[in-house]
């Protein structure tokens, strides 16, 4: 691999790694009783935005290798899926979440799933899976493969690592929210372990993530010069 792509690796690892390590039980709670846990979710978030600024910038900067091209039914899956990805990442961000970073009082309290937590319990991790996976298939190049891919590897893993920490910390508490919903999107629906309605999820949730998949849409060409309705014609 040329040497061209060391800065986006190296800050793709330190982004990626960096969660896995500070998140890990003994870390983090090693963390949280020298900083306070207020102290260790700044010092997570300084260190997230960091390392994401700094794989932005190497993105930018890596040379461009094709490896697939530009597959025209990428495009399309994009269009069509994305709108799931943007009212999942509305919803998740809206909805206080017992299994999110920082929320272990709703857990104590016997939270239930609402809403969105009862499609996944990992919304907005969910959201960034899927966005990630779209713009991996459409952008088949080196450097898009490694920016790409390794968010996807942070939210795939990073959901099975919550779940491992969850349940040997949450025991029934844990035990009794995931119940009732499921890690990967509508499995717990289909599998009738719960139900969820629309006005559950909430109207303006969804018009939120319709309203942000357009903006995501129009405001790629005004961002990064790619028209994509333009594109699907091609």
């Amino acid at each position: 691999m040329s040497a061209n792509f060391t800065p986006l690796i190296s800050a793709t690892l330190a982004f990626v790694l960096g969660h896995f390590f500070l998140s890990a039980g003994p870390v983090r709670a090693g963390l949280i009783g020298i900083l306070s846990r207020n102290g260790f979710l700044a010092v997570y978030s300084l260190y997230s935005i960091a390392t994401f600024v700094w794989m932005n910038i190497a993105y930018t900067k890596a040379p461009f290798e094709d490896l697939w091209g530009d597959p025209h039914w990428a495009r399309w899956a994009s269009v069509l899926i994305m709108p799931l990805a943007a009212i999942l990442l509305a919803a998740g961000v809206s909805t206080a979440n017992p299994g999110a970073v920082g929320m272990d009082k709703l857990m104590a309290e016997g939270r239930e799933p609402r809403g969105i937590q009862k499609v996944t319990r990992h919304p907005m991790m969910w959201a960034i899976a899927i966005w990630a996976a779209l713009h991996l298939a459409a952008n088949g190049d080196q450097a898009s493969v490694i920016f790409f891919g390794g968010l996807l590897v942070l939210c795939l893993g990073g959901m099975v690592h919550i779940e491992a920490r969850k349940r040997a910390e949450g025991g029934a508490a844990w035990e009794r929210f995931a119940a009732g919903s499921s890690v990967v999107p509508f499995a717990a629906l289909l599998a009738g372990r719960t139900r969820v309605t629309l006005s559950e999820i909430g109207w303006g949730r969804l018009a939120a993530g319709m309203v942000l998949y357009v903006v995501l849409l129009f405001g790629h060409r005004v961002v990064i010069d790619v028209p994509i309705l333009a594109q699907l014609a091609g």
